[in-house]
């Protein structure tokens, strides 16, 4: 048997062991039913994790970083590599993997009245029990400290 996968133009190829399988794996199977044997087994622990892409905004005075925009013809703000100045350790507490780098150092925007602002983007994982399933009450706490 063979045909495409995805509508993409990529083809793949099913063998007959896997026709088989597809279809003794889902003979009599119910997708609305959950995968337990008996009630004994209830309730159903799920678990899942969970990955952000996030931009945290990230803003603070530096009264060292102050000047006067008619000094310096008339500049109110400046972009500046992040290890030249100070900054706030942002750390996920409760993260998943055990890496707590900012995954790439952006500069900071310095406003003239000393306002930092610094917007790292950084990839953080945790994680979170959903269960008992069905009962889902999803709590999940992410710490940064």
């Amino acid at each position: 048997m063979e045909g495409e996968f995805g509508g993409g133009g990529v083809k793949a190829t099913m063998t007959d062991a896997e026709d088989r399988l597809m279809v003794d794996l889902f003979r009599g199977y119910n997708s609305l039913v959950q995968p337990v044997r008996n009630k004994s087994e209830l309730p159903m622990i799920v678990k899942i994790a969970m990955q952000l892409v996030l931009l945290i905004n990230v803003k603070w005075q530096d009264f060292q970083m102050r000047w006067e925009p008619n000094d310096y013809d008339g500049i109110t703000q400046i972009r500046v590599a992040p290890d030249k100045i100070w900054l706030p350790d942002i750390v996920l507490f409760n993260n998943a993997d055990g890496n707590y780098e900012v995954s790439f150092m952006c500069n900071a925007l310095i406003h003239h009245s000393g306002e930092v602002l610094w917007v790292p983007p950084a990839i953080y994982k945790s994680s979170c029990i959903i269960g008992p399933f069905p009962v889902v009450n999803p709590r999940s706490l992410s710490i940064f400290y």
